[in-house]
Formats: C-alpha cells, sequence, structure tokens
C-alpha cells in the first residue's frame, strides 16, 4: 500500500478549528478528498426524503462501504479515501438525521438504518456483496445489516462499535465518567465546555479547541439535536435486544478498537468478541487511538484495514483484463499495484494487474 504523506485528520482538524468558518471549511475539505479519490456526490430521493453518499465510479475493484458514527456524517473517512481507493471502489453514506440525509425514520431505528444503507446500494446499482466497515454507532447498525443482508455483505468490519455490551447502564455509566449525568445529556451539549470535553472524549490524547470554533460547532448541529437525541434513545431503549445477542453472521466478522477509547471502552469489544464466538486473530487494538483512529492514526487505521482484507480479496491482479494477444511497443510507463512499472497498459493488463497511477512507480 501507498502511504501517503499528509497532516494526520486531528492536525487537519485542527488547522481547520483557526478558520473563519470551521464547519464550512470541514465540509469542502472533505469533499476535495473525496473527488481527488474519484468519488461522486449523490443524493437519491424517497418517499421518506433524500439519501446522501458520495460514491466512487464502478472500476471493477471489490466495493468498500464505510459508515461513520452518531453526530458525524460522510466525511469521516475523507482523509482514507485516497489510499483505500487503491484497491477498492468507495461507498461514503449520511446515516438516517446526519448530514444531508433524511431525518425521517419511524418504528426500529436500527432497522430502519440498515433499509437506508440498502436502498443506497440500490440506487447506486451496487448488488454484489461489499467489504462493510462500521464506527461507533454505524458499527452497531453495519453489524445489523450484515445479518440481515448476507448476500450483500462480503466480510465486516465492527470499529468501536456497540453490537453488543453497551447497555444503557454501562452507556450512563461511561457518560458520567466523562462529567455528564448520563448519555442522552453527553450527546446534548449545551455550552462550551461541554463541547470541548465531548471532542476531546473521543480523542486519545485532549486538544484545546478555541471557543470560537466550538462555538460555530454547536451553532451547525443544533438542528440535528432532536433526530440525535431520538435515535440514540431509541437504541438505548432497545439494549435488552441487542446487549446479548448472538448475531448469526455467516461472512468473516473482525473486530477493532482504538486502545484509549474512554467512550465506547475496550471490553465492549471484547464482549462482542465472546457473545459471537469470533476467531482470536480477528481482535485488533490500534496503539495511540481513542474512538476515532482513522482519524487519529490513518495510516496505521488504513494498514490495519487492508491487512484483515488481504486475505479474502487479491488487492492488485485483475483478471478481468487478463488476455492473450501482443501488445504494441508504445512506451507510457505505468506503475502497476503489485509496485513494478509496466512500459505501457497492455502491458499491464497482459499480465492482469491493475495500473494505479500514470508514471513509473516510485
Amino acid at each position: 500500500m501507498k502511504t501517503i504523506s499528509r497532516p494526520s485528520s486531528v492536525v487537519a482538524l485542527l488547522l481547520l478549528l483557526t478558520s473563519c468558518n470551521v464547519v464550512r471549511m470541514a465540509e469542502k475539505n472533505a469533499a476535495k478528498e473525496y473527488r481527488q479519490a474519484g468519488m461522486t456526490e449523490h443524493t437519491f430521493a424517497s418517499p421518506e426524503g433524500p439519501r446522501h453518499v458520495w460514491a466512487s465510479a464502478s472500476t471493477g475493484k471489490p466495493w468498500l462501504m464505510v459508515v461513520h458514527g452518531v453526530t458525524g456524517n460522510c466525511g469521516q473517512y475523507a482523509s482514507n479515501a485516497e489510499a483505500l481507493s487503491e484497491h477498492f471502489d468507495l461507498i461514503a453514506p449520511d446515516l438516517i438525521g446526519h448530514g444531508l440525509s433524511t431525518n425521517t425514520w419511524s418504528g426500529n431505528s436500527v432497522d430502519q438504518q440498515v433499509a437506508h444503507m440498502r436502498l443506497i446500494l440500490d440506487s447506486l446499482g451496487v448488488h454484489e456483496p461489499v467489504y462493510l466497515v462500521g464506527n461507533s454507532y454505524g458499527g452497531a447498525i453495519s453489524a445489523n445489516f450484515a445479518e440481515q443482508h448476507p448476500d450483500r455483505t462480503r466480510l465486516l468490519v465492527i470499529y468501536d462499535g456497540p453490537a453488543n455490551a453497551y447497555t444503557h447502564a454501562v452507556a450512563d455509566s461511561v457518560a458520567r465518567s466523562l462529567g455528564a449525568e448520563s448519555i442522552l445529556d453527553f450527546f446534548e451539549p449545551t455550552t462550551l465546555d461541554e463541547r470541548e470535553r465531548n471532542l476531546n472524549a473521543i480523542l486519545a490524547k485532549p486538544r484545546k479547541i478555541p471557543r470560537f470554533a466550538l462555538k460555530q460547532m454547536g451553532e451547525a448541529g443544533v438542528a440535528h439535536l432532536p433526530v440525535y437525541q431520538g435515535l440514540l434513545k431509541d437504541l438505548v431503549e432497545r439494549d435488552a435486544q441487542y446487549a446479548n445477542k448472538r448475531y448469526m453472521w455467516s461472512m468473516p466478522v473482525y473486530v477493532i478498537w482504538g486502545a484509549e477509547d474512554r467512550l465506547i471502552p475496550l471490553f465492549v469489544g471484547e464482549r462482542i468478541m465472546r457473545i459471537n464466538e469470533l476467531p482470536a486473530d480477528h481482535w485488533i487494538v490500534i496503539p495511540n487511538a481513542g474512538h476515532v483512529a482513522n482519524m487519529e492514526v490513518p495510516n496505521t487505521f488504513n494498514s490495519v484495514l487492508l491487512k484483515i482484507f488481504k486475505p479474502y480479496v487479491d488487492l492488485c491482479p485483475d483478471p478481468a483484463r487478463l488476455s492473450e494477444g501482443a501488445c504494441t511497443a508504445e512506451f507510457d510507463p505505468q506503475c502497476g499495484c503489485d509496485g513494478k512499472t509496466y512500459p505501457n497498459k497492455c502491458m499491464a493488463w497482459r499480465a492482469g494487474v491493475r495500473v494505479v497511477k500514470s508514471g513509473e512507480c516510485k
């Protein structure tokens, strides 16, 4: 895998926090990162409202869907997109109640989010199984998507996600340890100090955040607070349904966790492993990371994912392009995904190798 040299997402966040409008700049930067990774923005109409997603055009690579957590949006994975897009066609949706997707739902919120993800895949025309990664609340949703739609899921990665064990009592206890009265209180900050507390709760190393930036982020998020609260309340009140559930997964499942996660502690991931009797080597702890490893240590996170995927998908050859016949002598060097330089695209394709960039491999 090529290492993309750039500031970490957390450093980038801190740089954004010194700009005139942190929310607008964050959105612009995420869009720029996704476009550089070859992704396009889509909004699909439905009776319930818009369903928003960034996605690659199909290139024949495997599909990877990455799902954000509560109060987040599809931009969470923007800094990972370029590296992951070398090996996968990507899908990054906004969940119901988040970003530019609809706020409308009823009944069981988990099932509604699962249906939302399926409808996005259908709208994109993606019907083959996807590799699925879900963080936090998105990890719980992804766990249920994989169970309900095994034909649409090739492999599942639960990433600091409360698929099991995170009962209402546990969530409230964690919230109190962070300075809030309850988990619902934690996710409804009313002061600048509480907003800073919440941001630092997801990081391994707390940072000082400018007050004006906290004010802007609070103003931008206030419209979504009622739906965040409704989704969270519905989830924690169904804890008996999910806390000790043995999922009927038929695909490989991995659980990865930030070693310093204070919002959803390590023991939750360990319980997911035990309850579902997952293989011991499917449990991976990421050092120097809190709740959002993909933002704090993006290169490490990308490497962990690709290491997980490697036994299940050939991350390099493209057999669909493997064919016989002579190629021209044209010299137009192309870098293959195997790290070798080929004289031209034809020579790479004859070898069944996917081209990752024009020019010689470095």
